[in-house]
């Protein structure tokens, strides 16, 4: 055979050969490309929700608002009430004091009186008794003793009308008395109410003070998670343009490697790619690596590290493009160790094992992806790689 035309043959064998898997990965990029843009619709739908969702939160924090004002303002009425009304209780206070103090000296005169009675009845019985044997003995003239008993019940009869004016002094105080203490006991079950309907109003005013604070940690909440997605959504824009940047380089480096890359991390294999989640339907993308927090998370291949931030589902996470459109991704880490933009070597150390990824075991999730779609990465790594693995 003729070699010229053997080598001629061969290269247009070998550049067709390019052109078609050339041709292929331009596909599979595009695929993946439209998959990217897919999520960035996706989380642009989720913060058009969430911003309808902000608005009721906040309409519903302002009603809130003016209920605790309202609330409130009955709560200051309330004291303002029960001020005034312990001022007037105060007031009958003095006014009881005062009467106990009257009826206290009413009683002592009536007593005084009546002693003071029962002192000249003594007297005047006495003395009625020594002038009319006087007058009998010593022949006095009768019309003087007549004269002294008409004296005698002048006296009786002025000291009777200081008694009764003193008793009825007396009873006048006591119904003073009697309807103060009345009033005062009106004024207490008024006072009572007041404070029951305070009591009502301060409760109302927690009750609501709890609703909001309720609200307002779920907007807080709600915001935060925009802030988030936004964030996402960004990394998202910003992963695309370098899918759409990395279409065209092409070296064969990473994929001559299948089936021989170390692991990330020693440890045990407890999800495994195509594995149904524990929550919905969802299946694993990649390997869960369970090791022990802060073991020393390693590049499996050679790379420029194009991602070192959180990410939601995935926690602290680390991506690396190993060329001709592969990445390797390492999830939950504790803490990234690799700056953006720089390039790592095989087994270099990336970050640490860490339980950021919302799993309940510390470990690595572990993922490789061609054009961003997602490949069992077990097939990659070398058969003895140390992994206890996890039966199918």
């Amino acid at each position: 055979m003729n070699r010229p035309l053997f080598i001629l043959k061969f290269i247009a064998g070998f550049l067709l050969a390019l052109l078609i898997s050339t041709s292929s990965a331009m596909a599979e990029s595009a695929k993946t490309l439209g998959d990217v843009e897919r999520q960035i619709q996706e989380t642009s739908d989720q913060l058009k929700a969430l911003d309808e969702e902000i608005a009721r939160s906040k309409s519903m924090k302002d009603s809130l608002v003016k209920s605790v004002q309202e609330a409130q303002s009955k709560v200051g009425e309330r004291d303002q009430r029960l001020k005034g009304l312990d001022q007037d209780i105060e007031r009958f206070n003095q006014r009881l004091n005062t009467l106990d103090s009257r009826l206290a000296d009413a009683q002592a005169g009536v007593e005084a009186r009546k002693a003071h009675m029962a002192e000249v009845l003594r007297n005047s019985q006495s003395i009625g008794q020594q002038t009319a044997l006087k007058i009998v003995l010593q022949n006095d003239d009768p019309a003087e003793a007549d004269r002294l008993a008409v004296y005698t019940e002048y006296v009786l009869a002025a000291q009777n009308r200081a008694i009764e004016e003193q008793a009825a002094a007396l009873k006048r105080v006591q119904s003073a008395q009697s309807a103060a203490l009345k009033d005062r006991n009106w004024l207490n079950y008024i006072k009572k109410k007041a404070s029951k309907q305070r009591e009502t109003h301060l409760s109302t005013v927690n009750a609501t003070k709890k609703d909001l604070g309720q609200v307002e940690a779920d907007l807080s909440s709600k915001t935060r998670t925009v802030a988030q997605l936004k964030a996402d959504q960004e990394r998202l824009q910003a992963l695309m343009e370098e899918l759409k940047a990395l279409q065209s380089t092409q070296s064969g480096y990473f994929a001559a490697g299948k089936g021989r890359y170390p692991p990330p991390v020693k440890g045990r294999i407890t999800a495994r790619f195509g594995d149904i989640k524990s929550v919905g339907k969802l299946r694993w993308s990649g390997l869960f690596i369970a090791a022990k927090i802060g073991t020393p998370v390693r590049a499996v291949a050679d790379g420029e590290v194009v991602y070192n931030q959180s990410l939601q589902g995935f926690g602290n996470l680390v991506i690396i493009d190993h060329g001709d459109n592969y990445t390797s991704l390492y999830g939950g880490n504790r803490e990234v160790i690799v700056q953006k933009g720089a390039w790592v070597e095989s087994g270099a150390t990336i970050a640490t094992v860490g339980d950021s990824g919302g799993q309940s075991d510390s470990g690595v999730h572990f993922q490789i992806r061609h054009n961003a779609q997602v490949e069992d990465p077990e097939i990659w790594l070398k058969p003895d790689s140390g992994l206890l693995r996890a039966s199918k």
